[in-house]
């Protein structure tokens, strides 16, 4: 394991390197911007209502406690909201893969040209059903899970402490990542045991955990053609080497 580490962190600086360039190229790419204005519009203008349809519906709630005295219930909920409206950008994602899937394949594949059109050209060929169970299981699934993860946390700092109610995120995070990076991991908790930075660390572990989910719907028309991918990447070697 050790040794392994400083490759994740290799790849990891690379990788953000790329999202970083391939944003930078996104958005001064003419076509390319004309084509994602809408969807990220509708994505902003989704989360917007929903946020403030969930604060009026809170606010009469908040008001209760307050007026009663219960200020830790209070501000326990305001954060239960805030991070379950979090998760709202994922969901337009998922809804605008289901609602313009054409949009959403020619926006990838526009961005693979960018950087290489014989890759573009050879992934276009390959047929992807974006209509599966399994896709719509998987966004149940992320659903369900944040909404056990607010409970818990909700749960575990109404009726035990803050310290331990954040917790459970923090070692969720560390599972998941444990064959990723070590460090980064470590340094998250060793974030969480400060009470300063105890925010800072939750807020961190939660943007991992959407941006996650935003990226695999994002490179889902990647990850879908893998398959035939590797399998036309095998024929053509065993082609070449009867050949040869």
């Amino acid at each position: 394991m050790p040794s392994r580490l400083p490759q994740h962190a290799i790849n990891a600086a690379y990788g953000s390197y790329l999202a970083c360039t391939g944003c930078i190229r996104a958005l001064f790419h003419a076509e390319f911007r004309r084509s994602y204005h809408g969807p990220i519009l509708w994505i902003l203008l989704s989360t917007l209502a929903i946020a403030i349809a969930a604060h009026v519906m809170v606010f009469p709630v908040r008001v209760f406690l307050w007026l009663v005295g219960l200020t830790s219930l209070k501000d326990g909920l305001s954060n239960a909201l805030h991070r379950s409206i979090a998760a709202v950008p994922f969901l337009c994602v998922a809804a605008s893969r289901y609602l313009y899937p054409a949009l959403f394949e020619r926006l990838f594949m526009m961005g693979v040209a960018i950087r290489s059109p014989s890759l573009a050209s050879t992934l276009a060929k390959i047929h992807v059903d974006y209509f599966t169970w399994e896709y719509a299981l998987s966004v149940v699934q992320f659903t369900l899970y944040r909404v056990v993860l607010m409970l818990i946390l909700g749960t575990g700092s109404l009726v035990f402490t803050p310290f331990f109610g954040g917790l459970f995120a923090v070692v969720t995070f560390s599972f998941k990542v444990r064959r990723m990076e070590v460090v980064f991991a470590l340094s998250l908790l060793v974030l969480y045991l400060v009470s300063r930075t105890r925010s800072t660390a939750l807020e961190l572990v939660r943007l991992w955990f959407d941006a996650r989910a935003i990226a695999r719907e994002l490179f889902t028309p990647f990850v879908d053609r893998l398959p035939a991918l590797k399998a036309q990447a095998i024929s053509n070697r065993d082609s070449h080497q009867i050949c040869t």
